[in-house]
């Protein structure tokens, strides 16, 4: 028997709605993402992982990635840094509240709610770069349009 969650499973999970959710708005403002960075989110449910996404910014000089698929590094110009690379540990629920806003990077690593490991500095810009997304409207309007609320709300996403 395998332990790999089911694609059932997997489409159930929080983050499966909204990574895509994220990728539409890095495409829709790009400025906001001018950044370098990669970003690995490994998700869980009940402590068992379930999932990876990833997100690569590099800056304007390339098409931003938001995957399940692990996207290839570039190869670092001579001139250039290495593009840092941040991980994250989180729970499919606690991930619904830190993109709402509920959870702040701080809290959620006090309390042991996130892991973080390699570039600290770049994972405290994600939680800036939620904000100017406006990730917090956005998932409040994404839970109320899945808890079935409104049109309303269907149309803020």
């Amino acid at each position: 028997m395998s332990n790999k969650p089911s694609a059932k499973a997997i489409a159930r999970l929080n983050a499966t709605t909204l990574f895509p959710e994220i990728k539409k708005e890095i495409v829709a403002n790009p400025s906001l993402f001018a950044i370098r960075g990669f970003f690995i989110f490994n998700i869980t449910k009940k402590g068992v992982p379930m999932t990876e996404w990833y997100i690569l910014l590099q800056g304007f000089d390339s098409a931003p990635v938001v995957s399940q698929k692990r996207p290839e590094i570039p190869k670092v110009k001579q001139d250039e840094q290495p593009i840092p690379v941040a991980i994250f540990q989180i729970e499919d629920s606690d991930l619904l509240n830190f993109m709402s806003g509920g959870l702040t990077g701080p809290r959620g690593i006090v309390s042991g709610k996130i892991k973080i490991a390699g570039a600290i500095e770049l994972a405290e810009q994600l939680e800036e770069i939620f904000r100017k997304a406006k990730g917090a409207e956005k998932t409040l309007a994404y839970l109320e349009h899945k808890r079935g609320k409104s049109e309303k709300a269907k149309a803020r996403l």
